[in-house]
């Protein structure tokens, strides 16, 4: 009857354990995925803000280069200035480019360590009179 009465016992520990455990993984997988959440929005809204200023930017050397162009008559001059335009919205498309990649690249290692799947989510951004691909962060899952 002892027997019984602590293999019962036993069991019911054994029991416990188990459940106890696979609640507390369930937290931590939601704890986990909540944070990931939160990395990602973080990380994006960042990228937007920087998309955002790299527009600003791109949109004031076009209508630069715009303007100069009404000015002037030379060939040669005009070529030089465009040349200059492209040289500096390509050196703003790099920079944003770079950046971006980069904290995409940070966050989605980071969200993997919390065990949560995450991805590149390309976007279409006009900059100036271009248009580049950037890389938001996208949250999977498990």
């Amino acid at each position: 009857m002892m027997k019984k009465l602590v293999g019962m016992m036993f069991l019911s520990l054994v029991l416990t354990l188990a459940a106890g455990g696979n609640v507390f993984a369930a937290d931590n997988e939601a704890e986990n995925m909540d944070a990931a959440l939160k990395l990602a929005d973080t990380t994006n809204s960042n990228i937007y803000f920087i998309i955002e200023k790299a527009q600003e930017a791109g949109d004031v050397l076009q209508e630069n280069y715009l303007q100069d162009m009404e000015t002037i008559e030379d060939e040669e001059e005009a070529a030089a200035r465009t040349a200059k335009y492209n040289q500096d919205l390509d050196l703003l498309i790099a920079v944003l480019d770079y950046t971006t990649r980069t904290l995409t690249y940070t966050t989605i290692t980071a969200i993997e360590k919390l065990g949560v799947e995450a991805e590149v989510e390309w976007v279409e951004v006009q900059i100036a009179d271009r248009t580049v691909m950037i890389d938001p962060v996208r949250v999977v899952g498990f």
